[in-house]
């Protein structure tokens, strides 16, 4: 059989077979599928009084975001787009008075991205026992003891 009469045989195989792919069936599953480029880290002092500030320091490989001093409800958030093969990390370093905690993974971009994908946004929030993530400013989840 020649290529002129195998043509629109194959035409018609490959169109049935896109016509039949299944679609996913729900939310959960089109945002697996979802690719999200743009992100925001957000870290907020989340502590009861303005007795001590929080002072963080955030960098990536590339880029130093320098130190910034928190007080009582203040935030400091930065925006980014990934890196096309997943090397986008970012850590921060969190003192408050005494206590510290170095290199916290605030955005990896294999760990984060899937709890940070639905909405575009990581959120921290130091607190008087630990750092706290959400990914909506609501639902907090202890992630690190001071």
């Amino acid at each position: 059989m020649s290529y002129s009469a195998l043509a629109p045989l194959l035409c018609m195989l490959f169109h049935a077979r896109c016509s039949f792919q299944t679609l996913p069936a729900s939310a959960a599953e089109v945002d697996k599928l979802m690719v999200r480029l743009r992100y925001k880290v957000h870290i907020l002092n989340g502590f009861a009084d303005n007795a001590k500030p929080l002072i963080i320091h955030c960098h990536s490989r590339d880029d130093d975001l320098g130190e910034h001093t928190l007080w009582k409800d203040q935030e400091f958030r930065f925006k980014f787009i990934v890196h096309f093969v997943k090397t986008t990390h970012f850590v921060c370093d969190f003192n408050w008075g005494s206590k510290s905690l170095d290199n916290i993974s605030v955005f990896k971009n294999d760990a984060e991205t899937s709890s940070c994908r639905a909405t575009g946004n990581c959120f921290w929030k130091a607190e008087e026992d630990g750092i706290y993530f959400s990914n909506n400013d609501q639902n907090w989840v202890k992630r690190f003891d001071w």
